[in-house]
């Protein structure tokens, strides 16, 4: 097997776990667990790292949290005059 798709076998590998970390009983077969566990963990994952980012920016004063009716928060950016973004932010090419 390639290094490549042994990464990408671990990866995978990783992400059942996670999944079955938070549904112990879970019981699929190989096409559920791609078409229904990948995706849901997949889904929180990037959930998770979102609102991680979110936070960081709103930290650094880029993005700002807004509070709306049913106790939702919203994001935009943040309102300050001169705000030009964090520099440690800004991926280079």
């Amino acid at each position: 097997m390639a290094v490549q798709q042994q990464d990408q076998v671990a990866e995978v590998a990783d992400v059942i776990n996670r999944y079955l970390t938070s549904r112990p009983n879970a019981t699929e077969t190989v096409e559920g667990v791609a078409k229904w566990w990948l995706v849901r963990q997949r889904y929180q994952d990037s959930m998770d790292l979102v609102q991680r980012a979110l936070e960081l920016l709103v930290e650094y004063g880029d993005v700002e949290k807004v509070s709306v009716a049913g106790g939702k928060v919203m994001y935009r950016k943040a309102r300050a005059i001169g705000s030009e973004g964090h520099p440690r932010l800004h991926v280079s090419d």
